[in-house]
């Protein structure tokens, strides 16, 4: 003896249809759950904030000085957002150098 029953059900608040279908074949019963998303739902967006736009552009390979342009910030908080830390020295060396600039 073999008895087939479909129940359909759609469900407002996702805007998502779920079919479930219940098969007896003999003694063995199967139950199949199928979920498919309706023509009208919207499609998820994520907005990534700007240390992590800039965590993807700099392992993309783009420069320091590339990304914050692209940020619209400076390099130093692009080499904040990346964990990159200038020693004393350098910066030392770098007021020094543009001191004997001017």
């Amino acid at each position: 003896m073999s008895s087939i029953a479909i129940f359909d059900a759609t469900s407002n608040s996702n805007s998502s249809t779920s079919t479930t279908q219940a098969v007896q074949v003999g003694a063995k019963q199967e139950v199949t759950t199928t979920t498919r998303a309706a023509a009208t739902s919207k499609e998820d967006t994520v907005t990534l904030s700007a240390a992590a736009q800039a965590k993807i552009l700099h392992q993309s390979g783009q420069s320091v000085a590339s990304i914050a342009s692209s940020l619209g910030t400076d390099t130093k908080t692009v080499d904040d957002y990346l964990g990159i830390t200038v020693t004393n020295a350098i910066n030392d060396a770098l007021k020094a150098a543009t001191a004997a600039k001017t």
